[in-house]
């Protein structure tokens, strides 16, 4: 590779180091051409991205934006996970880890403003395990839905219950 192509390299992946709100490093050691596919559908479905790494170059793109806490684990085989949302790529991650012993989760970063905060393995995890957002999403409207509900009907219990003290009234006034 010249030195232009290794700047437009650097350049490229300085872009997603900036742009993106999280980031996986993964080992895919091991791994074959089916293997690679399969994974990068998945997360491909989950609204993610994977390259691969040159860690020299990538160690050079990385400097000066939040995924800089991944310099130090840029050695041997890494590949690079990255998109906007979290939940999605961490669970296809995490699923394709239960699969697949020979990908190996190695570091991430999730990105918080202009600041990144690095995720060891057990953050990755619960990471994963977390709802989703349209999940999320749906639980808030059946919360905010419910409490309008109990207050209309709260509303409407105290003309029925005038309603019924007067039927309860004319009732004893035709006994008597």
């Amino acid at each position: 590779m010249n030195r232009n192509e290794k700047e437009a390299m650097v350049g490229s992946l300085a872009d997603i180091f900036s742009s993106s709100q999280v980031g996986f490093l993964v080992d895919y050691r091991g791994l074959n051409v089916a293997e690679m596919t399969e994974l990068r559908r998945r997360l491909h479905d989950s609204a993610a991205n994977m390259r691969i790494l040159k860690n020299r170059i990538a160690k050079r793109a990385v400097e000066q934006t939040p995924f800089a806490a991944l310099q130090e684990h840029m050695t041997e085989t890494r590949a690079l996970i990255y998109g906007d949302e979290p939940v999605a790529p961490a669970k296809a991650i995490g699923k394709y880890l239960g699969e697949n012993t020979k990908l190996q989760y190695v570091a991430g970063v999730l990105v918080k403003g202009d600041d990144g905060s690095l995720l060891d393995a057990g953050r990755f995890k619960a990471l994963g395990n977390l709802p989703s957002r349209e999940q999320l999403l749906t639980n808030l409207l059946f919360v905010l839905q419910g409490t309008q509900t109990q207050f209309v009907r709260t509303l409407n219990e105290v003309p029925a219950k005038f309603v019924r003290t007067l039927a309860a009234l004319a009732e004893a006034r035709k006994a008597s």
